[in-house]
């Protein structure tokens, strides 16, 4: 892996780590509510979490999933986060609750 590609890896799993420590959603909630809680948590990813395991991550969605979203026309309002989410991200695979950060 390339320094620039290790260096982008790096952020993007420290942002995806962060996240999920501190801002989710939950697989069935509608994208709208993901863009809104994008906003004031000022972060560009969302963990997601099961429905039947609330504090296991089960992937993300990111404002690139949402924008890609948005320019194929889908309702916001009407779209759920488990149609658009990246599943099982190496983030989330590797991420335990014995390995989950305490900030």
């Amino acid at each position: 892996m390339t320094t620039t590609a290790a260096s982008a890896h790096s952020r993007r799993q420290k942002a995806m780590t962060h996240a999920a420590a501190t801002t989710t959603v939950g697989q069935y909630d509608h994208v709208a509510a993901a863009t809104y809680l994008m906003k004031h948590a000022g972060t560009t990813v969302l963990a997601v979490l099961d429905g039947q395991r609330p504090s296991q991550p089960i992937g993300c969605i990111t404002e690139t999933d949402i924008a890609a979203a948005t320019a194929q026309g889908r309702d916001l309002n009407e779209t759920r986060i488990r149609d658009l989410m990246a599943h099982g991200h190496a983030s989330f695979a590797r991420l335990s609750a014995s390995q989950a950060p305490s900030y």
